[in-house]
């Protein structure tokens, strides 16, 4: 120890006596506060400022009449901009605005064709023709800046819209502007004649009900008489109903053979396609997921649930397909156990997929993270189980159901065999009675339509009535009488409240005053790595041999180690204080807990201090080339700038090792508003790089020694690399 400070006096007393190393000093420990102080600032309020954003507004539109009233919502839009102080709206020609963007004189341009009036209100001649705005931008001019003239975009979007549900609202709400007593009476006799019309109509059915009731008495009369007259001839009768009866059985049966095979290759075709259609649901939900996820986690964990349920849908149908078949080849003799092993199968893969989204689901609504290869995971369990369900279609068309027509047509044959024989009976019954047959079976059947007929009337005549007791009700609804005269006596409310319904409640949890405050945390400890890289690029991490014979012979590698390290100790703490004092002081950045903010600078100082110097004590340039190397990585993926959630999957997967994450993280703390455990977690993970330094620092540089001596004299040999 004592060695180690006899180092760092002699460090200090060469800074102390040499004036021009003394003023480097206080360059580097000044330097890195600059690049924060000058980031900070310009990054202020840029939002505040969006007025300077010029957008050019050309207005071509040549307005529209609406009963002999001129309307021009073109130039309703360009005094509504006038007002807004968002953007700066220039109104010009359309020629100005498009060669304006394409030169760069405007960020974009918003283009009202001459039509747009016309367009808008088309809605009312019946011809629908959606009106168009042409938006116009210039992306090569700003990164930034196209974001922000969408938002403009959008804003005339939404200002036209709501407008549009004013306008219309109000309107038809002022065809009810009559007076109280007008409205009243007119009400009264719109329901007055609903009620007189329906009634009307009961009496009219009514009427009708009665024919009915006697045509049906002369058809039961027209009945007995046949039925007597079919009593002098029972041998034919006794003839006629036997080969009537085996006749009507035997073309039933072949009806329903028909019906059954039908029913059966229809139903499952249709199962079949619906299952495709539950493939296709399930695929198309699970489709770009992963991006859902980083946009709303919750939202997208339920979604993944009613994937899951879709899949239960599937099954169920499969399992219905499989009773289906079992039955019907236990009926017709079929061997169905191909089919019914594939989708044995296939409902195992089922299962597999809803356990794989259901984990998923729990995975995201826990983390708000989805896990690894989520995604691609569940699409190649979707892939395999459709793969194995496409053979079960093939088994099915080409297998199953080609060995049920067969059977059921051996059927078809036997029973129209059995049918041709009963037909040739029935020709040898006399014409008499079967014209007697069909005559009682046309009275039975033209009674029974007049009996429907009768049923169908009286329901309608009980709906009539319900309908008639509703208006009514209606008539003497004073909530309803209520809403048509505030309606009547304002209708420009209405309008209003219809164009915008709701109102958003906006609940800040860790309010920030302004952008550079919410950039502080990034750019600071930015400054504080970049001060770290000056102090190695500027002082020499090994100590010479001149020092060395001075402090004796004995002196150890660690002692050299931590003796050099204590001077860069000292200068990385006072640049953090001196970036950190500015950003508060200076800046006046909003900080809700200045000291916790000041320790978390001192505390990634001392961190980063140590990590570089430990790289280039050990690896000499290739050292220094690491931390610069570190620093890119971190600048792109540390989340200061972006959400980690929307960066590429290489940055995603380095952050959780990379200390500004922590840094950032605890300074944020305490500059929004300190959760206490959140801060001290970070900065407990930010000192595991102090054990990482350690080891880089002493524990490899002992092996490294010797090849970084050997790679050093070499690069010195070529007299032009440090």
């Amino acid at each position: 120890m004592k060695t180690i400070f006899r180092i760092f006096l002699s460090d200090i007393k060469k800074i102390r006596t040499n004036l021009m190393a003394f003023a480097v000093m206080i360059g580097i420990c000044i330097l890195p506060a600059l690049y924060a102080w000058f980031n900070i600032a310009a990054n202020w309020d840029p939002y505040s400022n969006t007025g300077n954003i010029k957008i050019a507004v050309a207005n071509c539109d040549n307005g529209t009449k609406i009963a002999s009233k001129e309307i021009n919502i073109g130039n309703q839009i360009v005094d509504n901009l006038k007002k807004n102080t968002q953007m700066c709206w220039t109104f010009v020609d359309k020629q100005q605005a498009e060669n304006g963007v394409v030169t760069g004189e405007y960020y974009a341009s918003v283009v009202i064709p001459e039509n747009f009036s016309e367009s808008f209100t088309s809605i009312l001649s019946g011809k629908l023709t959606r009106p168009q705005i042409t938006y116009t931008l210039n992306e090569k001019k700003n990164a930034i800046a196209p974001k922000i003239t969408d938002k403009g975009a959008e804003a005339i979007k939404n200002q036209v819209n709501e407008s549009f549900i004013d306008t219309i609202t109000t309107e038809l709400a002022g065809i009810l502007n009559y007076t109280s007593e007008q409205g009243n009476k007119k009400f009264t006799e719109i329901t007055d004649n609903i009620k007189s019309a329906i009634g009307d109509v009961i009496d009219n059915l009514s009427a009708f009900q009665s024919s009915i009731s006697l045509i049906s008495t002369t058809l039961d009369s027209a009945d007995t008489m046949i039925a007597n007259t079919k009593k002098s001839i029972p041998d034919l009768e006794q003839l006629l109903a036997q080969s009537g009866t085996l006749t009507t059985s035997a073309k039933d049966s072949i009806t329903a053979v028909q019906a059954v095979s039908t029913q059966i290759t229809a139903a499952t075709d249709t199962v079949l396609n619906s299952i495709d259609t539950l493939y296709s649901n399930t695929e198309s939900s699970i489709s770009g997921i992963t991006g859902e996820i980083a946009a709303d986690a919750d939202k997208s964990a339920e979604k993944i649930r009613a994937t899951a349920e879709i899949n239960r849908k599937t099954i169920d149908a499969l399992n219905n397909i499989r009773t289906h078949v079992v039955t019907v080849g236990e009926k017709l003799g079929i061997d169905v156990s191909i089919m019914t092993d594939a989708i044995d199968r296939n409902i195992e893969k089922q299962n597999a997929i809803i356990d794989k989204l259901n984990s998923g689901a729990d995975t995201v609504s826990t983390t708000g993270h989805a896990p690894d290869n989520f995604e691609s995971d569940v699409n190649k369990l979707i892939t395999d189980s459709k793969k194995e369900f496409d053979g079960i279609k093939t088994t099915w068309n080409t297998s199953v159901k080609t060995a049920m027509d067969t059977a059921v047509n051996e059927v078809f044959k036997t029973l129209d065999g059995i049918s041709a024989l009963l037909s040739d009976a029935g020709t040898s019954v006399p014409n008499i009675e079967t014209a007697l047959t069909d005559a009682q079976n046309s009275l039975a059947s033209l009674k029974s339509c007049l009996t429907d007929l009768d049923k169908i009337i009286g329901n309608a005549k009980d709906k009539l009535t319900d309908m008639q007791k509703k208006v009514d009700d209606i008539s003497n609804d004073q909530a309803l009488i209520a809403f048509i005269e505030e309606v009547s006596s304002d209708p420009s409310s209405l309008g209003e409240f219809m164009s915008s319904p709701v109102e958003i409640n906006t609940v800040k949890v860790y309010p920030v005053e302004n952008y550079g405050s919410a950039m502080t945390p990034f750019y600071t400890i930015l400054a504080i790595w970049v001060g770290s890289i000056v102090l190695v690029a500027v002082l020499k991490a090994e100590i010479s041999r001149r020092d060395i014979e001075k402090l004796g012979s004995n002196v150890r590698p660690i002692q050299a180690y931590f003796g050099r390290y204590m001077i860069y100790l000292m200068v990385s703490i006072i640049q953090a204080i001196i970036i950190a004092l500015g950003d508060l002081l200076f800046l006046k950045v909003q900080c809700e807990d200045p000291l916790l903010f000041i320790i978390a600078a001192v505390v990634s100082s001392i961190v980063f201090s140590l990590l570089i110097y430990s790289l280039t004590i050990t690896f000499s340039v290739i050292g220094k080339a690491l931390a610069v190397i570190i620093l890119v990585l971190q600048v792109a993926g540390s989340g200061g700038t972006f959400p980690p959630e929307v960066l590429p999957e290489f940055f995603r997967s380095i952050l959780p090792y990379l200390p500004f994450r922590y840094s950032i993280n605890a300074m944020r703390e305490a500059v929004a508003g300190v959760y206490a455990q959140s801060y001290i977690e970070d900065l407990l993970y930010l000192l595991i790089y102090v054990a990482i330094a350690l080891f880089i620092g002493i524990v490899l540089r002992k092996p490294c020694i010797r090849i970084m001596k050997f790679f050093n004299k070499r690069l010195e040999d070529t007299d032009l690399i440090i």
